[in-house]
């Protein structure tokens, strides 16, 4: 089984598909609308692989972090959800959109997705919400942690029980002040 593949990318498609070159074998690798985005022509591509072997073929699909590959192979575990539906999901939502939408049960959000419907939004939903906190966590490639108020911060409403996915989110919409109280305030805005 392939995990791991580093190497030039030869061609882009657009509608998700990208031929690495790793020493001197071409690999067809599927790849989420959001890992396409970091490829260019030309240029080196690191890529976690995920394998999947059918009676009739192999198809490589291939993420730009070991999160997104992790949250993929839930997603695949999901009743209704194949490979090519999970590629499909992450290509419309990226991991930190797609965990948050799940924790806070946004059927809506994963249901703009094309090809996923309600029903589906929510058995996904169902079988995922609470799952999805300890992903990446060992990942060696996680953003590393933030110093000073920003970690402070984050630290502290880590500790009042918030999700990771959650806190990253609300960090990422309120402006660094570096005041830490009014900071703070505009997370737990954000937060509710």
């Amino acid at each position: 089984m392939i995990g791991w593949l580093k190497g030039a990318v030869r061609a882009i498609d657009p509608a998700g598909l990208a031929l690495v070159d790793v020493g001197g074998v071409g690999y067809e690798i599927m790849v989420s609308m959001q890992t396409l985005c970091r490829l260019s022509v030309g240029n080196e591509a690191e890529l976690f692989i995920h394998t999947h072997v059918r009676e009739d073929q192999i198809t490589l699909f291939g993420f730009a972090s070991q999160r997104e590959r992790a949250l993929f192979r839930k997603l695949t575990q999901v009743s209704g959800i194949g490979a090519r539906t999970g590629l499909n999901i992450l290509s419309g939502m990226g991991v930190e959109e797609l965990m948050a939408a799940i924790d806070a049960s946004d059927d809506a959000a994963i249901a703009r997705t094309p090809g996923i419907g309600k029903k589906t939004a929510q058995r996904l939903i169902l079988e995922l919400r609470g799952k999805l906190a300890d992903d990446g966590a060992d990942d060696g490639d996680a953003a590393p942690a933030a110093s000073g108020v920003l970690g402070d911060l984050r630290s502290g409403l880590l500790n009042l029980g918030y999700k990771p996915a959650q806190v990253d989110a609300a960090l990422r919409k309120i402006e660094n002040t570096g005041e830490l109280e009014g900071m703070f305030k505009a997370a737990l805005k954000e937060l509710a």
